[in-house]
């Protein structure tokens, strides 16, 4: 019998057992690569990845929202503004290790994300940096470092832009991290258009996140070379934890950002880092900043992606350290650091011995 004439349930029958297929090996491939990326040696495997903190406060907003904060250690203070759908977690890092050093170290939730609550005026660039300085304000803070990741860059950037007086008298300094300011997103078409669609809200990427193996990879999308995959799994949990009525409107106040023609008019000292090979914020975008802000200095990690509390942890919180007890000390204002070596797992000794006796035989 001719294709054309079979009937056409069997015709749908076969057409659904070659999709069934494909989809089948897209699904064994996927578990593959997560996989591989979890069988990757990881320290903080089996642990808890959450701040420890002294204290917590809920702060009123200006617009009858509520912004979560956590606190702990003592001495110079400094203040972390997380990412767009991430929260405090973000930190646990810097909370475990900069009290350690004599350093306070404080953290918030942004509006509508964790355990803060959006106000009546919603989401925007304007918003974000008047909630820094509400936290700065009713915590009473003073020569305090701001440390912002990604959105929370820009609020640092906001902050500083339009309450500049506020700032005079009670930042030490910004450290902007894995941010922009302006938004054009990448060169990258397909992320690009990920960010548009989930943007005008016909792409849930919290319910993506929500898949183990899916949202790992998407998660995955924001290191760069050998994450820790404890850390990749605590990325997708934060975006997955983050209500789709709160992370659209977040994500749409960022587009069509555009700070560069007030960043020369920044006053106080700031640090820039960046990633090589960060496709969320590129480094070109920090290189932009770094040129702007007058005085500004730029770090960039060679191989590493959007997430450097995890990926270059030790470096980032020296370079935290030594900026908050002394903003203005001296330094390159660009410095490349090196590409970090992959971490070899417990069999890469063996195969490397049994590749040597192999030779020897030959020999």
């Amino acid at each position: 019998m001719s294709t054309s004439k079979r009937p056409w349930w069997r015709r749908a029958l076969r057409g659904a057992g070659v999709a069934g297929g494909v989809a089948g090996a897209a699904y064994a491939a996927e578990r593959a690569v997560v996989a591989g990326v979890r069988r990757k040696p990881d320290p903080d495997a089996g642990r808890e990845l959450a701040p420890p903190f002294d204290e917590a406060l809920r702060i009123p907003t200006h617009d009858d929202g509520s912004i979560y904060t956590i606190s702990r250690g003592d001495g110079p203070t400094v203040l972390f503004s997380h990412g767009v759908t991430l929260n405090v977690r973000l930190w646990f890092k810097q909370f475990e290790e900069l009290p350690e050093r004599g350093l306070r170290v404080v953290a918030f939730d942004h509006r509508g994300h964790g355990e803060s609550e959006c106000g009546t005026s919603g989401h925007s660039v304007e918003n974000l940096g008047q909630d820094v300085k509400t936290v700065i304000e009713a915590l009473d803070l003073r020569d305090v470092t701001v440390v912002g990741h990604s959105m929370g860059g820009v609020a640092a950037q906001a902050l500083a832009i339009d309450h500049p007086k506020f700032v005079a008298k009670r930042v030490r300094g910004l450290v902007l991290m894995s941010t922009l300011a302006k938004t054009h997103l990448s060169g990258s078409r397909r992320l690009r258009c990920a960010v548009e669609r989930v943007a005008e809200g016909r792409l849930d990427a919290g319910a993506l996140m929500t898949q183990p193996n899916f949202g790992f990879l998407l998660a995955r999308i924001g290191f760069g070379r050998d994450p820790q995959p404890s850390h990749v799994e605590l990325t997708r949990q934060m975006i997955a934890a983050c209500k789709s009525d709160q992370s659209t409107p977040a994500i749409q106040a960022l587009l069509g950002l555009d700070l560069t023609d007030d960043l020369p008019s920044i006053s106080v000292p700031t640090l820039v880092m960046s990633g090589s090979a960060d496709l969320i914020a590129p480094p070109s975008e920090s290189r932009r900043i770094g040129e702007l802000v007058p005085g500004a200095r730029l770090e960039v990690f060679k191989g590493a992606g959007h997430m450097l509390m995890f990926e270059r942890t030790e470096e980032v919180n020296d370079l935290i350290t030594e900026f908050a007890r002394d903003p203005g000390i001296g330094g390159a204002s660009r410095r490349w650091w090196p590409r970090r070596r992959p971490r070899r797992g417990p069999g890469h000794r063996r195969r490397r011995a049994d590749g040597r006796a192999k030779v020897a035989r030959a020999g």
